[in-house]
């Protein structure tokens, strides 16, 4: 008699084995095309799956074209997400020059001015320009011209100075600023003289480094080419009052250039499609003074809805009898461009659906059973872009 732990061994054998079984099967299932697994299954599809293909001799051709590419899209729209925007420029202030010493004498007789030259190297972003110095010594009137335009003719105190403010119209890339002190006039035995110390030419000059900031975004061929509209979206952090426009500019074209409204949820920016290529595409992102922070940035590519061509040809009475009455066969053939990978999707022959799934280079497909006296009509609908080479149909015996 077996014993009880001899029993519950082959049991877990037993449990195991059909687990194997079952896990085989179940892969099997997976691995098979869709059409002979809901075959297998007892699933309804959408239409009779093909996998036979027909011979004859060819009595008359009705139909040869070549459709080319035709794409497939699983989704009406396509998000482009970027990331966290920053465009800012920073206004500072600089110390454009200086020196520590200038020195000016005049006597009746001679006079010894004394010159600083300086740069300003972006003149346009520079403001609110001042020159300071410390008065060490002066007598008589202190002169002061910039750019052979006087700007200070006056007796000085000594000590620190109230800065004084260079006019932004005199100034240029190259700028002189010479020292020089009135003549004694009749007391022709003295002489006149200033001295300063610590001469500053300071500004506000605004950094825009970063007041450009690009991003790249891809766009594929079957997007581009089902390719409606384009929406931007994003929401902007700023300063009311203390920011300038926003331009936004999508391949060197604007597609918005004013001030947002600060801390607003959402920005929609709609634009043509245009503006938009196969591949790269660059979006610039720009302001001229302030602060933006732009979170929550995406593109979102607005898809037609994919208009499958259809194909016509026609069977007259007396090739429609000679359908019917099988002495003459309908034969559709697909021949694609790619020959390795996997082509499946749907061939739609006069409202009847029918399923096709190859790896071949051409799949010929009996319609005899489908057609109809006068227009038949063909539409493919792949589940995969798809590339045909030819479609072609014929009477054949």
């Amino acid at each position: 008699m077996m014993k009880r732990g001899t029993k519950a061994q082959a049991a877990a054998g037993a449990a195991v084995l059909l687990a194997i079984i079952a896990g085989l099967l179940v892969m099997f299932i997976f691995l098979i095309p869709p059409s002979e697994r809901a075959e297998l299954l007892g699933e309804q599809t959408s239409g009779t799956s093909i996998s036979t293909t027909i011979q004859g001799v060819v009595e008359k051709n009705l139909l040869t074209l070549s459709p080319g590419r035709i794409d497939y899209l699983a989704q009406n729209e396509i998000e482009h997400p970027l990331p966290v925007i920053n465009v800012f420029t920073e206004t500072e202030a600089e110390v454009i020059a200086e020196k520590n010493l200038v020195q000016a004498t005049k006597t009746v007789f001679s006079q010894h001015p004394n010159d600083f030259t300086f740069q300003i190297n972006d003149l346009t972003n520079t403001d609110n320009i001042y020159l300071s110095f410390n008065v060490v010594s002066a007598s008589g009137r202190a002169i002061i011209t910039l750019n052979d335009e006087t700007i200070l003719d006056a007796e000085v105190p000594l000590g620190a100075i109230n800065p004084l403010h260079l006019p932004k119209n005199l100034l240029k890339k190259d700028n002189t600023l010479s020292f020089i002190v009135s003549s004694p006039g009749l007391a022709f035995w003295r002489t006149n003289d200033v001295s300063l110390e610590s001469i500053k030419v300071v500004g506000d000059v605004t950094n825009l480094q970063a007041q450009t900031t690009k991003q790249i975004f891809l766009v594929s061929d079957t997007e581009k080419n089902n390719l409606e509209k384009m929406v931007l979206k994003f929401q902007p952090e700023c300063k009311t009052g203390e920011i300038g426009p926003l331009t936004i500019r999508v391949n060197g074209e604007e597609i918005y250039n004013a001030v947002p409204e600060c801390e607003l949820n959402f920005v929609p920016l709609e634009f043509s499609s245009g503006m938009v290529q196969n591949g790269e595409n660059e979006i610039v992102f720009r302001t001229s003074q302030g602060t933006y922070l732009l979170s929550h940035v995406s593109l979102t590519s607005k898809l037609k809805d994919v208009d499958y061509p259809t194909y016509y040809f026609e069977l007259t009475q007396d090739e429609y009898n000679r359908v019917s009455s099988g002495k003459s066969r309908l034969r559709i053939i697909m021949s694609f461009v790619d020959v390795s990978t996997s082509k499946f999707g749907d061939i739609i022959f006069n409202g009847q659906i029918k399923h096709f799934d190859t790896r071949e280079a051409s799949l010929s497909l009996d319609f005899t059973a489908d057609a109809v006296k006068g227009t038949n009509s063909i539409k493919i609908k792949p589940r995969k872009t798809i590339e045909l080479r030819q479609l072609a149909a014929d009477l054949i015996q």
